[in-house]
């Protein structure tokens, strides 16, 4: 099954490094139905990605979140915005559907940060919540019913 994970955040910031961090340790693993993108921040240009992809996994770091991290489902809303070069996984999910009028079931893994502040490395804690998160989406990404997976540890988390 495509699936497509994307690591959103600034590893300038401290703890925002945690979604590229995280994406990163995939791509090392070179699992060639996991397609992975990194970026900043999310634009309307990743409709394009999810477009192509059977399951999409948003991975980003999070001040709002319990420790180590939050999986949920994600679902198409456009929320009225100012500019389309700064985006939540919602919306982007939902030019993804008027555009290319596909919608593939998507989640968001936020890892608990602590500082995102200018520098560069994690908090140790942060570092701790990585791990964590990585264990956990490794266990996702490494059966063969991914989305069954996804679906099963959103359902326990809501």
């Amino acid at each position: 099954m495509k699936t497509l994970v994307i690591g959103i955040g600034n590893p300038g910031r401290t703890d925002d490094g945690l979604g590229p961090g995280l994406v990163e340790k995939v791509e090392s693993r070179g699992n060639p139905e996991i397609i992975t993108s990194i970026d900043y921040q999310l634009n309307i240009e990743h409709a394009a990605e999810v477009a192509e992809a059977e399951v999409v996994i948003f991975v980003d770091a999070s001040a709002g979140v319990s420790a180590p991290f939050s999986f949920y489902r994600a679902y198409p809303a456009a929320k009225p915005s100012f500019t389309t070069h700064a985006m939540e996984p919602e919306g982007v999910l939902a030019t993804c559907g008027e555009v290319y009028g596909k919608l593939p079931p998507a989640f968001v893994l936020a890892i608990r940060g602590e500082n995102f502040a200018i520098g560069e490395g994690l908090t140790r804690q942060a570092a701790l919540n990585l791990e964590d998160a990585e264990k956990f989406l490794q266990g996702l990404l490494e059966t063969e019913d991914i989305l069954g997976r996804c679906l099963e540890a959103a359902g326990q988390n809501k």
